[in-house]
């Protein structure tokens, strides 16, 4: 089956990179990924064998990600052992890439400034449990309603569906860890190390998070965690810029 995907637009050649793990020893397989842009199919490619498999999608129709104006292409998996299909994966993705220069933060080359309101991710009904689908999109059309393009995501790793709404609005947003007063506890490093890296693999292929900022106004004693995750981050995801922490100490 197809355990997981890492998926790298690269919109200055109009194609998308895309590295796909397939569970199982079977050594007759073959991987078919194919893009569509309204409906139409813009691109394909195949592989073959178990094990990490990597593709290249070049696209006919080049449709950039931009915040306020996103287009999503649709994105197919299709399995198959000889000629049996046996596992159908369903996704998307946004054409863009973050770049910086100078004091500048580009996207798709041309600077865009980063009007952000800091969400806490805090619901009357549930804490920091969203009550509802609807919930989660209200607040990203809220916030856009009172002229922000997008969020820090702060001291919470939000919900999936939650970037979901953001890829589909054109929100940008900075993924962040909760780790408040957490400094330099070092029985916990490799807890957070781990939790951590399982958050950037399930949500890098998200169009809409365009930096990483693990750590919330650390001090000199977090350095030796502060410098390992910000490692972490770059090795896993090198396509966006981190920053090890909002304040007071780099």
């Amino acid at each position: 089956f197809i355990e997981c995907i890492s998926i790298v637009p690269d919109p200055d050649n109009s194609r998308v990179l895309i590295e796909a793990k397939i569970n199982g020893a079977d050594k007759n397989l073959t991987l078919k990924a194919e893009a569509f842009a309204d409906g139409k199919p813009v691109g394909s490619d195949t592989t073959t064998g178990p094990g990490r498999n990597r593709l290249v999608l070049n696209l006919k129709e080049k449709m950039l990600w931009e915040p306020g104006a996103p287009f999503l292409y649709d994105l197919k998996f299709t399995l198959y052992s000889g000629k049996e299909k046996i596992d159908e994966l369903k996704s998307y993705f946004g054409l863009r890439k973050i770049a910086i220069d100078g004091r500048k933060i580009l996207i798709n080359g041309k600077p865009v400034f980063q009007r952000l309101i800091l969400d806490q991710g805090f619901y009357p009904e549930g804490l920091w449990t969203a009550p509802s689908d609807k919930a989660l999109k209200q607040d990203i059309e809220m916030s856009m309603a009172c002229g922000y393009n997008g969020a820090r995501l702060h001291q919470k790793v939000f919900e999936p569906r939650f970037l979901y709404w953001a890829d589909k609005l054109g929100y940008l947003v900075w993924g962040e860890y909760p780790n408040a007063g957490y400094n330099n506890q070092r029985e916990g490093f490799s807890a957070v190390v781990n939790e951590w890296t399982e958050i950037l693999l399930r949500d890098r292929n998200h169009p809409s998070i365009v930096g990483w900022c693990p750590f919330n106004e650390e001090d000199q004693r977090a350095k030796e965690i502060s410098q390992m995750v910000w490692n972490v981050t770059k090795a896993v995801d090198p396509t966006r810029p981190a920053l090890e922490t909002s304040g007071w100490t780099h």
